[in-house]
């Protein structure tokens, strides 16, 4: 797919200038309730007589509409009964859930239909719209394809296969499983739903006309959080930026997508930006490159921008509250209400003495739907299970806890982040018979936590032929290993000296859970789902042929629904009959980890890992892929497409 560029691009610009212009003129002529009449901004009302906020949606229909009706704000029709009201939503309508085109329509819908009645919708932007915007699908449900599926065209979709068949193209691989593959990572509808979030779709203009940050009553809402530097900017300043970094953004990527093999997604050209410039050079590719990594910084994707900011959410008080005070101050403001974030007990909650309230309460998780009503100076939660309201509940000022690295941060960026960062502390944590140091890291913008391990050990005279020995570089060349297959199982991990020692330091992943605490709390049935994740990190543990991994080194995410796999520092035997045993069944094998491990080369192998591991161990490794594929593989029928 080509996104607009040149004249189109300004076309888009110009046709969103006049767009701001006539909703700003719109909004001074709504009424009574909608502005004070001496009010300049076009992000700001006064006196609105009730308010009714929402957090993340992401795609639960039903929820919503059980929330709407309950809150009052439709009828039994779906249509706007608000009469005077104005209904916010806090960000992430979209991703995660199944039933995402049914909420942007419904919508879309009462956002037209509330003027009339002298009410009014507020959508505001949140991370996982600008995410769509931007081509990053990470978060995209199987539905989320599907519904686009009769609206792809063959064309858009013959284009994306030849390309990514010739960047796929190995005479190892049958053609047949390079089709599989491309179908697994490219679902029927893929194509269309990133037409219909570009900054031109259907969607994705509907998107782009809304601000991320608005204040009703001197009650900021916004997605994510504010820091008092952002704050400082002032509404008009903050979206105005925000806005302008998406469509740059985009506008830039549009002049990468040729350089990318196969079908262009966010990963595939933010990964070629970084490798472009690193390489350097003044052409006006490195120079598209050079404003993406610049763009990427800017308040639409930064970790302490606007969408993305979990500070006021979870931070200690003691620590946050010099500069959620000068954020308030700097947008005369009595509370701010985010989302983003879900809270832990899966309710509406206040902080900072109700200076802070946490509307996401993880509806997408399986949680129950609450909704904030603001009439006055009340707060109040609408729970519609007993069609009654009660104040937020008061956390606790210490906080949920929390890691201030933006998940949005690629691998590139984190690699960075880990070689460059400052270590501000570390504390030794022991698990079983192994020792690490968990470590604190600043750098300019996040924070991270990361494991540091020092471990290097020389294979011992007893140990049987081609057995395992344990070496931090094991667990840098498992990382590499993994990104090669495209299993994003192990967290990001590279090399680096603390305090003159070397070692591997690789990041911390917040919220996990080790399988061994399953084990032991008789909680294993919360992988249920999981089970090819599972075969696929089986299969990746035994070409590893780690040892004395065992569960402590699998980890569960739950707010993610996924796996992470550390702890590989005794693997890459010599022998290629070391290592835990295969699954069972072990096939048939994931199309695109087939894929990936008949394309493993050992040109490919020894460029990413070679400088960490002997010759035979590759060797090994590559007997060990071929007795994978021998044991799992089901054929895939040859095609000639």
């Amino acid at each position: 797919m080509r996104m607009p560029t040149g004249r189109r691009w300004a076309s888009l610009v110009t046709d969103w200038m006049w767009r701001c212009l006539l909703c700003c003129l719109l909004g001074f002529f709504a009424g009574p309730g909608s502005r004070a009449a001496g009010d300049s901004s076009q992000y700001e009302w006064t006196d609105v007589s009730r308010i009714v906020a929402i957090g993340d949606v992401h795609g639960s229909y039903d929820k919503l509409v059980t929330l709407l009706k309950g809150t009052g704000v439709v009828n039994d029709a779906l249509a706007w009964d608000g009469g005077p009201a104005h209904l916010v939503f806090i960000g992430d309508l979209i991703d995660r859930g199944p039933q995402e085109l049914a909420v942007l329509d419904l919508v879309r819908r009462v956002e037209e239909e509330a003027p009339a009645a002298g009410g009014r919708v507020h959508v505001l932007l949140g991370n996982h719209e600008v995410m769509n915007l931007v081509r990053d699908l990470r978060y995209v449900p199987e539905e989320g394809f599907r519904d686009f599926a009769s609206a792809e065209s063959n064309k858009d979709r013959t284009k994306a296969w030849q390309r990514f068949r010739t960047g796929m193209a190995s005479p190892t691989v049958p053609l047949g499983e390079v089709k599989a593959a491309f179908d697994q990572r490219y679902p029927p509808g893929y194509f269309a739903r990133i037409r219909a979030f570009a900054p031109e779709g259907e969607y994705g203009s509907w998107i782009l006309r809304h601000p991320a940050v608005i204040k009703i009553n001197n009650v900021v809402f916004l997605h994510g959080g504010l820091t008092d530097t952002v704050a400082a900017l002032g509404l008009e300043v903050i979206n105005q930026q925000v806005t302008d970094g998406i469509v740059e953004f985009v506008a830039n990527m549009d002049r990468l997508e040729g350089s990318v093999a196969g079908p262009a997604d966010f990963k595939g050209i933010y990964g070629t930006a970084l490798a472009l410039v690193e390489k350097g050079g003044r052409d006006a590719r490195t120079e598209a490159a050079r404003n993406l990594r610049r763009l990427y910084g800017s308040l639409a994707f930064s970790p302490t921008g606007p969408l993305w900011y979990r500070g006021n959410s979870l931070e200690n008080e003691r620590v946050e509250r010099a500069s959620l005070d000068r954020a308030l101050t700097a947008l005369d403001a009595r509370a701010i209400v985010v989302a983003h974030t879900p809270t832990g007990s899966g309710r509406i909650t206040s902080r900072f003495k109700g200076q802070i309230v946490r509307a996401d309460v993880g509806m997408a998780y399986g949680r129950e739907p609450l909704a904030l009503v603001i009439e006055a100076d009340d707060f109040e939660v609408f729970d519609p299970k007993i069609a009654a309201s009660a104040p937020p509940i008061v956390e606790q000022p210490q906080g949920e806890g929390w890691s201030r690295f933006g998940e949005q941060l690629t691998d590139a960026q984190l690699e960075t982040f880990l070689r460059q960062a400052e270590v501000v502390s570390c504390t030794v944590v022991h698990k079983l018979d192994r020792s690490a140091d968990v470590c604190d890291l600043e750098g300019e913008g996040p924070e991270l936590r990361a494991v540091f391990l020092k471990v290097d050990e020389a294979p011992e005279p007893r140990q049987p032929a081609g057995a395992a020995f344990r070496t931090y570089r094991h667990e840098i060349a498992a990382y590499r290993l993994d990104r090669l297959l495209g299993l994003d199982l192990v967290p990001v991990t590279v090399e680096r000296s603390i305090e003159g020692v070397p070692g591997s330091i690789q990041v911390f992943p917040e919220g996990a859970v080790d399988l061994t605490l399953l084990e032991t709390y008789d909680q294993m049935h919360l992988l249920d789902g999981l089970e090819e994740e599972i075969a696929a990190a089986g299969i990746f543990s035994t070409l590893l042929a780690v040892e004395e991994r065992h569960n402590a080194g699998w980890m569960f995410l739950p707010q993610d629904r996924r796996l992470a796999m550390a702890d590989s520092t005794k693997a890459f035997p010599t022998s290629v009959e070391s290592g835990p045993d295969l699954p069972d069944p072990c096939g048939p094998l994931d199309p695109e980890l087939e894929l990936g491990l008949r394309s493993l080369s050992r040109q490919q192998v020894a460029g990413a890992i070679g400088i960490l591991l002997s010759t035979q161990q590759i060797d090994a490794l590559l007997l060990r892929r071929d007795r994978i594929l021998e044991v799992c593989d089901v054929p895939v029928p040859q095609s000639g497409e």
